[in-house]
């Protein structure tokens, strides 16, 4: 804002002259993502004689709350150019994710022409009963998790699991780490952290807080006696925190997958922990104890996870898109993705894929999106 400030005050003066004479040109690549400030800077520029190329995919539009418009960016490429020159050769997917793509962007144009690859994998329709809460969402014709499911389909085409990615509008929908519970039992926090030091994705908060579960645990068991905090504890057994995140961090991935009796498990891994120079346990005190509540197995399958704001830009071979909304197929049949961010966060998902797409969608809404793929001639197969 201060820069758009300054060349819209008498200061532009003196700050276009060295740019005009710096610059010959300026190339804007995913220009979608502009903010509307960022447009502005853009226009002033243009207008003081700096010649402007502007690169990008309104459909791939999904930035609204950080200030990028669409309709800003597409009155500032008018005032470029009366025709603007179309891009129409995909170099990533297939000639159907191309039909697909197709049914999920604004003004009913045609497909893109695939370029690099003429394969014909039908999208996947995988019925899906979503959790309320958490990740537990199951494929309902095998009661499996549905990562399972998308992971057996893609076993099917030859696709490894580390060219896969399972994405999602909302970090919340995403299967694989569920959120800490409130007031879990030391077992299901050590359980939650366990799962998390196993996932290559895992954000650096979730990362943070599992090491603190492991210190917590650790410390327990060496110092019984002690009180306060786990800063107190370190600093007065010589650990700094450095140390003592990183044998949390080897204790974590040290641990097999929770199951029913993995408290027994994690009482063995204590045991045989080296200890700091001071540590003192007391026979079973600090041991946990009971059931952990988060037993995943799709966690095993070791897919590439994460939301579709942090997946733009990236590519897979295949691709599950999680859509829990019982209106999600009523809204894609009838919205406009013009108008509707929500249309172009699952276009950007599906342009993710190479070869194949697969859709987990409740169960009820399996028929009405069969139908929808039909009218725009995409094969599809209900898996």
């Amino acid at each position: 804002m201060l820069v758009l400030w300054c060349l819209r005050s008498s200061r532009s003066s003196r700050i276009l002259p060295p740019l005009l004479s710096r610059f010959a040109e300026v190339i804007v690549d995913e220009a979608q993502d502009c903010s509307a400030a960022d447009l502005a800077i853009l226009e002033l520029l243009h207008q003081a004689g700096l010649p402007l190329v502007l690169v990008g995919d309104p459909d791939q539009a999904i930035y609204a709350w950080r200030g990028a418009e669409p309709q800003a960016l597409h009155r500032l490429a008018t005032q470029l150019t009366d025709i603007p020159v179309p891009l129409t050769g995909n170099w990533c997917s297939s000639p159907v994710i191309c039909r697909l793509a197709a049914a999920l962007r604004t003004g009913k144009r045609t497909p893109d022409t695939p370029v690099a690859s003429a394969e014909e994998i039908p999208v996947g329709i995988l019925p899906t009963r979503f959790a309320a809460r958490g990740s537990n969402h199951r494929h309902v014709p095998t009661d499996e998790p549905v990562v399972d499911a998308f992971h057996n389909l893609t076993h099917e085409y030859g696709i490894g699991s580390t060219d896969c990615l399972v994405t999602a509008h909302k970090y919340a929908t995403l299967p694989g780490i569920t959120r800490e519970k409130s007031n879990p039992s030391l077992i299901t926090s050590l359980a939650w952290a366990r799962t998390v030091a196993h996932t290559a994705t895992a954000t650096s908060g979730d990362l943070i807080r599992a090491c603190a579960v492991a210190v917590r645990t650790l410390l327990s068991y060496w110092f019984p006696d002690e009180t306060g905090g786990t800063d107190r504890i370190c600093a007065a057994h010589g650990l700094s925190a450095t140390q003592a995140n990183r044998m949390a961090f080897a204790f974590l991935c040290s641990l097999p997958a929770p199951h029913k009796g993995w408290a027994q498990d994690v009482w063995q891994a204590l045991k045989a922990w080296p200890a700091p120079v001071g540590a003192a346990p007391q026979g079973t005190k600090g041991r946990p104890a009971g059931k952990p509540a988060i037993t995943n197995p799709s966690m095993t399958t070791g897919l590439w996870t994460d939301s579709v704001y942090q997946v733009k830009g990236d590519e897979a071979d295949a691709v599950l898109l999680m859509l829990p909304d019982s209106g999600s197929i009523q809204r894609w049949a009838t919205g406009d993705p013009a108008t509707d961010e929500v249309l172009r966060i699952w276009y950007v998902a599906v342009t993710r894929a190479r070869r194949l797409v697969a859709l987990a969608v409740p169960d009820e809404a399996t028929e009405a999106l069969t139908r929808l793929l039909e009218q725009h001639q995409i094969p599809a197969r209900l898996v």
